[in-house]
C-alpha cells in the first residue's frame, strides 16, 4: 500500500519566513524565529515520516503565496498554509 502523501509546510530560508510571518494575520501563533520554525519543522517532520506517511516539504513563497491567498479567498493564516501544503501535495497546485 502506497503511503498517503501529507503536505508539510516549509521555508526555503529565513528571510522567507520573516517576510511570510509578517504578512501572516497570525504572526503570534508561529515561532519567534526561523531557527525555532525549523527546530519544530523537523520534529513534525520526522514525527510524520515515523507514522509511515510520505511527507512532501511544500514551499511558501512571499511572491506567490499571497496571490494564491488571494484567489482562493483565504486569509494569510494556519488555515491557508495548511490548505496550500495539502493541495500541493495532493497535486492540485
Amino acid at each position: 500500500m502506497k503511503p498517503t502523501a501529507v503536505g508539510l509546510t516549509w521555508y526555503r530560508r529565513e528571510e522567507d519566513f520573516v517576510r511570510l510571518k509578517a504578512m501572516s494575520k497570525d504572526s503570534e501563533e508561529l515561532p519567534d524565529t526561523y531557527d525555532e520554525w525549523l527546530e519544530d519543522a523537523k520534529n513534525v517532520l520526522g514525527t510524520l515520516t515515523l507514522q509511515g506517511l510520505n511527507v512532501v516539504k511544500v514551499y511558501l513563497d512571499p511572491e506567490t503565496f499571497p496571490a494564491w491567498c488571494k484567489a482562493k479567498g483565504y486569509e494569510m493564516d494556519g488555515v491557508a498554509r495548511s490548505r496550500y501544503a495539502t493541495d500541493f501535495a495532493a497535486g492540485k497546485i
